[in-house]
């Protein structure tokens, strides 16, 4: 029994290269139905605990402004003890608020939006309060993660 050798025709050829130009023009088409599927936003929301600083580096009645994944973060430490962090990012169009510590409120230096110390919204056009994370306290470390 002889084997012949696989004799490719240029039909067969034309085909082979077409169907994977198919392949290759589908691949974004692909891409962008998993993304829809499974979005980049549920990625990232797995619970992680950011640590951010030390108890001790916030003493009573005080506030530390950090950066968490690349955007301000306050952490604020009240007269009783209770720590709290919030976004320092406003809720209307995504300006940086800033704490004034005289007045104890956060304003939005762009479109007016003023928060009171809970992040709440009391003046302005923004909608919802400033974002709060979550705070866990392991020993003398502070660990912030998404509410």
């Amino acid at each position: 029994m002889t084997t012949q050798p696989i004799q490719k025709t240029r039909r067969g050829f034309l085909r082979e290269v077409m169907f994977g130009w198919f392949l290759l023009t589908l691949l974004p088409a692909l891409y962008v139905v998993a993304e829809y599927l499974y979005p980049a936003s549920n990625r990232e929301k797995s619970l992680k605990d950011y640590p951010i600083a030390k108890v001790t580096d916030i003493p009573f009645n005080s506030f530390k402004i950090f950066k968490l994944k690349k955007k301000p973060v306050i952490v604020m430490n009240s007269e009783s003890g209770q720590i709290k962090a919030m976004s320092l990012i406003c809720t209307h169009l995504g300006c940086v608020v800033e704490f004034k510590p005289e007045e104890q409120k956060f304003h939005c230096n762009c479109h007016g939006s003023i928060f009171d110390r809970d992040g709440k919204n009391i003046a302005g056009p923004a909608p919802i309060p400033l974002k709060p994370y979550r705070v866990t306290l392991t020993g003398t470390d502070i660990l912030i993660s998404e509410a």
